[in-house]
């Protein structure tokens, strides 16, 4: 029998574990008198001109859209809209937040705001905006098959890849070493997320795994520690946390699983365990997380 051990990588990627949220997806048609006040939000925003022409004030700064041109919005910028033109305009809004320190990081690399339809980044964005328009006017009239949902899943992921790669050209920002390090640590934390999956365990001790992922890298344990605070804004033991609280979220969520199953999957020796620390995470019992998850999406079915 072969030992996993004498295994050898021909490719490797890092684990996809990304938080997000869409919202305020739309397209609108509206007169020329049509206006929106100043207002703000704590999401980014995609905002494409698909017809006519409009004026956007963003943070005091005035931008005049026309088809195709594209304004990028961050959160916490004020902004508001009227239009420009005598026929009125239609545009297509979207809304949409990370959980995720480094790419929001990428994403406010480049400051600018607007950018024409012959840019790089317009070009890169209509085809995912595209799709996201055609299933967004197809829900209007009836609600999306599950099929369709995972299309939009799939388009906001092109969306916001071509997104950050645009900009991060734009930017011309190279990763600095401590970024680089940062990084490494995140893909040694998902290692042991991953470990954690196939054998069923936890290392109790930080010290123990922390000091391994500082061997690994040439450097201290404390190094660690900083490097990956300055970098990602948390301790690495808060990221392993999270990351392992998204997966129990999921599975409570996603599968039909009975919670001691969900605990012994995670690596915990105890449902009670278990339960204590997602109590300590989120503030209730696992049960409880996902009766109020059911309840969501038996509301949603009937908003539908």
């Amino acid at each position: 029998m072969t030992k996993l051990s004498d295994a050898v990588y021909l490719g490797r990627l890092p684990d996809v574990r990304m938080s997000f949220q869409l919202l305020g997806l739309h397209a609108r048609k509206v007169d020329s008198s049509w206006t929106y006040p100043s207002h703000e939000h704590s999401m980014y925003e995609v905002h494409w001109m698909m017809d006519g022409q409009m004026n956007m004030v963003v943070n005091g700064q005035s931008y005049r859209q026309s088809v195709g041109d594209l304004l990028f919005i961050r959160p916490g910028m004020t902004h508001s809209c009227t239009g420009a033109g005598p026929e009125g305009f239609t545009y297509f809004s979207v809304h949409f937040s990370i959980h995720d320190t480094s790419f929001c990081r990428e994403l406010n690399r480049c400051k600018d705001i607007y950018y024409p339809a012959n840019s790089n980044l317009a070009l890169g964005l209509s085809p995912s905006l595209s799709t996201l328009y055609g299933l967004a006017t197809e829900h209007l009239s009836s609600s999306l098959t599950s099929s369709k949902q995972m299309k939009v899943h799939a388009a906001v992921f092109e969306l916001l890849g071509s997104l950050v790669g645009q900009l991060s050209q734009q930017a011309s920002v190279t990763l600095s070493r401590k970024e680089t390090i940062a990084h490494q640590i995140a893909e040694h934390i998902e290692d042991s997320v991953r470990y954690i999956h196939l054998h069923g365990e936890i290392q109790e001790s930080d010290r123990t795994w922390i000091q391994d992922i500082a061997k690994s890298l040439s450097i201290s344990p404390s190094q660690v520690n900083r490097i990956f605070r300055q970098v990602y804004g948390i301790a690495p033991r808060k990221f392993l946390s999270e990351t392992l609280l998204n997966e129990a979220q999921r599975l409570l969520k996603q599968t039909d699983l009975n919670i001691d199953h969900i605990a012994m999957m995670l690596g915990y020796k105890t449902n009670a365990h278990f339960s204590r620390q997602f109590k300590r995470w989120t503030g209730i019992a696992p049960s409880e997380y996902r009766s109020h998850s059911q309840q969501e999406g038996e509301a949603n079915v009937v908003d539908d």
